[in-house]
């Protein structure tokens, strides 16, 4: 089995990908930091793993980043069993841009995994893969515009950005499975519970349960034998998401703008370019 796995390197993700070594032949993780920076934590999941581990360091903030990681990947595996699209950060206290002048918060937790999952979508195929969006409760109150996407129009605030971002993600869950040009790999989005990582206490002054306990979520969410068809799970309980989320011409509009951005910054593939 082959699972790719980004934000591997601090909170969920690295707690997940200790779970993950040793099911997986191939475990490819994907962080920010030089690979000199995670040497022990390569060492120590090498040591666990049934397979081989590679780690592709890349910033999402730069949208020709994640391309580059994708051709890495593809260097890497002809299949991806498991896409698990974990990378993401706070809101900024203030407004900022990624290097593509998209809102950066978007960028990094949305932008960044539909461009992922588009360019590895053969590969998820070639294995009948599944991808899972990490994503997070506070999408259940939070509202969308697909014609302000980068909120240049609309209030922002750090809680604000993150909670639209993974609203996104969560809709774009069930477009993939519902409207998308197919064939398209299974997909399911998931809330790992509240839970104690650097990103919670950036935002919200509370305290949460273990990384461990929210990477059995995602992994459980990653590994399940049957398909989730889209769903959405509050920790491994399939729930009712935002209900805009299941409005198919909000998820029309959402991906008709998403694409138009991402083709802004670079080549997107063909079955991306034969959107409206």
């Amino acid at each position: 089995m082959t699972v790719v796995l980004t934000g591997a390197t601090s909170g969920i993700g690295q707690a997940a990908a200790r779970l993950l070594a040793p099911h997986a032949t191939q475990l490819i993780l994907h962080g920010p930091q030089r690979p000199q920076e995670v040497i022990r934590q390569l060492e120590e999941l090498r040591a666990s793993s049934a397979g081989d581990v590679h780690y592709i360091q890349a910033d999402f903030d730069s949208l020709a980043m994640v391309r580059a990681l994708a051709s890495e990947i593809s260097k890497i595996t002809d299949r991806v069993d498991v896409l698990i699209n974990n990378a993401g950060r706070p809101g900024a206290p203030r407004r900022r841009l990624s290097q593509d002048g998209n809102e950066a918060t978007l960028q990094t937790n949305y932008l960044a995994a539909v461009l992922l999952t588009e360019l590895l979508t053969p590969l998820l195929l070639a294995s009948g893969g599944r991808v899972v969006h990490v994503a997070s409760s506070t999408h259940l109150s939070a509202s969308l515009d697909p014609d302000d996407l980068n909120l240049e129009r609309s209030d922002y605030s750090a809680t604000i950005a993150y909670a639209r971002s993974k609203l996104a993600l969560v809709a774009h869950a069930r477009w993939l499975v519902e409207q998308a040009p197919q064939p398209q790999p299974d997909t399911v989005s998931v809330h790992p519970g509240v839970i104690s990582t650097d990103l919670l206490h950036a935002m919200f002054d509370i305290r949460g349960d273990s990384v461990v306990h929210g990477a059995h979520n995602v992994v459980n969410a990653a590994l399940y034998t049957n398909r989730w068809a889209g769903q959405y799970l509050d920790e491994r309980q399939p729930v009712q998401p935002n209900p805009i989320s299941l409005d198919a011409e909000f998820r029309h509009r959402l991906a008709k703008h998403t694409f138009n951005l991402l083709r802004r910054s670079g080549k997107v593939p063909g079955e991306a370019q034969a959107l409206p």
